[in-house]
């Protein structure tokens, strides 16, 4: 009986320290509501300074107290999941001088100039909007968030292809890296899923022209899943019939088929 009760004893002070350790998870990791503008650290950072988050606005914190999601004070420099496929990754500054330097003009008087522009080199990472929630990954890069400034990105890692997304709208990346959806700036010709069976055998490989300033959606392997049409297409829908799609549609596809909610 006495081998027993230890027994006992035993498994209830195993599942008193598991509980107490879910516990501990539970109440560490939280979603709270900032009272000032607050200076923390992103998940996953392991060299860098905090960056201030937003006064009156929600932060998720991980188990460490490090920021899962979290709105942004100002306009802050951060690499994004899928920084190594940033495209022209440099900004504009203003330096200025201590150095007086006089500026002649043919018609005004001399004036000292103190500031010029430069160029810098942001090795990957991307100007992300003040006011704006930003979402870091496990690693500590940008999943998801609004950015300042146009950015260009890879579309597949290793493969020639780069697409431009509009300034000001939200930009989200796969885990590997890979553009899952933004906002189109320019008109942009791009392979959807299934197009080997979508469209009929023609001179544009399997490519659709996508209209600017509208949201594309991604594969991992660069075929877009939603966007809108720039032109007129004819394709294999959904059920098995050849439809036409006119220019502005926002069309979805899949191996199955094309389908529109404008359309079908």
């Amino acid at each position: 009986m006495l081998p027993g009760f230890f027994l006992r004893l035993l498994v209830c002070a195993i599942l008193g320290i598991l509980c107490m350790g879910f516990s501990v998870n539970v109440v560490t990791a939280e979603t709270r509501t900032l009272s000032k503008d607050t200076k923390l650290y992103p998940q996953g950072w392991t060299v860098g300074d905090r960056i201030e988050f937003k006064d009156n606005t929600s932060v998720t914190l991980n188990e460490l107290g490090e920021v899962v999601t979290g709105t942004l004070m100002s306009d802050t420099y951060l690499r994004p999941c899928g920084w190594d496929r940033v495209i022209g990754d440099y900004y504009h500054s203003t330096a200025y001088t201590t150095d007086i330097g006089l500026s002649f003009h043919r018609y005004y008087p001399p004036f000292i100039e103190r500031a010029y522009n430069v160029v810098i080199p942001s090795y990957g990472h991307l100007n992300y909007k003040g006011g704006t929630p930003v979402t870091f990954n496990e690693k500590g890069y940008v999943i998801s968030g609004t950015i300042e400034d146009k950015a260009t990105i890879q579309v597949v890692k290793d493969r020639y292809g780069y697409v431009m997304f509009k300034a000001e709208t939200v930009l989200v990346f796969y885990e590997s890296g890979a553009i899952l959806s933004g906002v189109l700036d320019a008109d942009t010709s791009l392979r959807p899923t299934g197009w080997r069976k979508l469209m009929a055998a023609g001179d544009n490989a399997g490519f659709l022209k996508f209209s600017a300033k509208k949201p594309v959606q991604f594969q991992e392997n660069g075929e877009v899943v939603s966007g809108t049409v720039k032109e007129s297409v004819t394709l294999l829908s959904v059920d098995g019939t050849t439809t036409l799609f006119p220019a502005g549609s926002a069309v979805t596809f899949s191996d199955a088929g094309a389908f529109s909610a404008s359309v079908n």
